[in-house]
């Protein structure tokens, strides 16, 4: 045998030596500085090494693995369960980007859901939209009526006369209506109350002429509403200050928005515009309201209709804060 070969085997015989007498837990260590080096670490929280059972592998040994994942931040996979992150607890969920947006805080099943009403009052949704009310696993507005994504939904006829209290940011006022003056456009404004279309709505026109509101800050509520126009009637009485009427923009065009006239507007009595009830308490609100500009005027100090239904609530109050609004409608 030749020196070389004898050199060899002596130098196979002490690695393999070396590599029998280290410890499980030095190996463990050394695959531990192995596994933070990894990709898949970063991903899924796998940063510790674990040799028992064989073979080696990376894992997740600890909460603190998870929660240096980006798994933990996207979907609150924080606890280390079994090698693996998971979602074991409401405080897992609690960090949760999702859960900030959407109420999805109580662990359930290892995911994160809506899990009660207290679920979604914590959530961005709620604050901005409304929507506070766990049902079938999402947070959902409790005042949002499934008729107002659906018109044909509703089509009850109003009562010959019946009264609206309208509660607005800068007071009360209460409009009586009288279905003979205008039954189409009446049964129209009876259906809107009663399933809530006028809860947070702008008064995104308000000048000499009038106030006009009813443009919804869904633009999807919108939408649907914006299709289901009313046919024609004529006026019975005057457009006069205090009168309320759809305004008619074209033939059979008349849908949600309302106009609460400011003075007497005579001449729109020729054009379609057939008021159905009277303010007959607050019209000091309604003089009060916040003033905007004609629209299109070089001021640009009133939003633009196209974009108001495109863009609804958000648009208003990114562009024109100071805007007064109907905070709730409701028979009296």
């Amino acid at each position: 045998m030749s020196l070389c070969v004898r050199v060899s085997l002596v130098v196979g015989l002490v690695l393999s030596t070396l590599v029998a007498c280290q410890t499980r837990q030095d190996r463990e260590r050394d695959l531990t500085g192995e596994c933070k080096r990894e990709p898949a670490c970063k991903e899924l929280g796998l940063c510790t090494g674990l040799c028992l059972p064989e073979p080696c592998r990376c894992v997740a040994g600890s909460s603190a693995d998870c929660s240096a994942s980006k798994t933990c931040a996207s979907s609150g996979q924080c606890s280390a369960k079994d090698g693996k992150c998971v979602v074991a607890s409401n405080a897992d969920c609690a960090r949760t980007a999702q859960c900030a947006a959407a109420g999805f805080c109580t662990a359930q099943d290892g995911v994160c859901a809506v899990g009660s009403d207290a679920d979604c009052s914590q959530s961005q949704l709620c604050k901005d939209q409304r929507r506070c009310v766990a049902k079938s696993g999402a947070c959902i507005d409790k005042s949002f009526h499934p008729a107002l994504l659906n018109p044909t939904a509703v089509g009850e006829q109003a009562p010959e006369k019946f009264k609206v209290k309208f509660v607005t940011t800068k007071g009360d006022f209460v409009v009586e209506a009288t279905r003979s003056w205008a039954p189409l456009a009446a049964d129209r404004f009876y259906n809107l109350v009663k399933i809530n279309y006028f809860t947070n709505v702008a008064f995104y026109k308000v000048d000499g002429i009038g106030a006009e509101f009813g443009i919804h800050g869904n633009p999807e509520v919108t939408a649907a509403w914006r299709e289901a126009k009313l046919q024609d009637e004529s006026a019975k009485q005057h457009n006069a200050r205090g009168y309320v009427t759809f305004p008619r923009p074209a033939p059979k065009g008349r849908w949600a928005p309302l106009l609460i006239h400011l003075k007497d507007n005579h001449d729109l009595d020729r054009v379609g515009y057939a008021p159905f009830g009277k303010v007959t308490v607050g019209m000091n609100v309604i003089d009060s309201l916040e003033k905007t500009e004609t629209e299109g005027a070089p001021s640009a100090k009133a939003p633009e209709t196209a974009k108001l239904q495109a863009g609804g609530d958000a648009y208003l109050k990114a562009s024109f804060p100071k805007l007064d609004y109907v905070v709730s409608a409701s028979l009296q």
